[in-house]
């Protein structure tokens, strides 16, 4: 499922082309370290389940913000794609961080009913109003827990009279 960011894409007029390149290589690399969670699949996944998630990560992304728009899916599946992969990542530590987990996690995907019943998570957690509420919640820019920090000397540590000023002479 190629991602089309449609509207949520930043204006690149101002960007360098190497910054781009560099965004979308480290993109590739994490889909493709995060995809290898996730092993190929016992039996091809069928193309309703397959857009049945697309469309899930597509409605939890726009409550996150972003206006993605799945590509639909023709045929059916053995393992899902690095891009994919990457946004269930995303979803998952943020329904994590919101206090309900997806019913499936991402190494435990095995078949077409773990999928559906990640699907059904997902539309849950995108039809949450607390969910949104959570996600827009501001971070705080200062923690409000105060650091005190005191050096203190080494101990056990026996004070020498030293004649430095012996050392100084010619």
């Amino acid at each position: 499922m190629p991602i089309d960011y449609g509207a949520a894409m930043p204006a690149t007029d101002n960007m360098p082309q190497d910054l781009m390149d560099a965004a979308t290589e480290a993109d590739d690399i994490v889909g493709a370290e995060l995809a290898a969670l996730v092993p190929p699949f016992e039996k091809p996944i069928n193309v309703k389940v397959m857009n049945a998630l697309a469309k899930a990560v597509a409605d939890v992304a726009a409550v996150m913000g972003m206006d993605i728009i799945p590509d639909t899916y023709t045929e059916p599946v053995m393992e899902l794609e690095p891009d994919v992969v990457r946004f269930l990542a995303m979803i998952d530590a943020a329904a994590e961080d919101y206090g309900k987990p997806l019913p499936v996690r991402l190494d435990q995907l095995r078949s077409e009913s773990d999928l559906t019943a990640l699907t059904a998570g997902m539309m849950q957690l995108a039809a949450d109003a607390d969910f949104e509420a959570f996600l827009d919640m501001p971070t705080g820019d200062e923690p409000d827990v105060a650091i005190d920090v005191e050096v203190a000397g080494p101990e056990g540590v026996a004070e020498e009279d030293f004649d430095f000023s012996s050392r100084m002479r010619r």
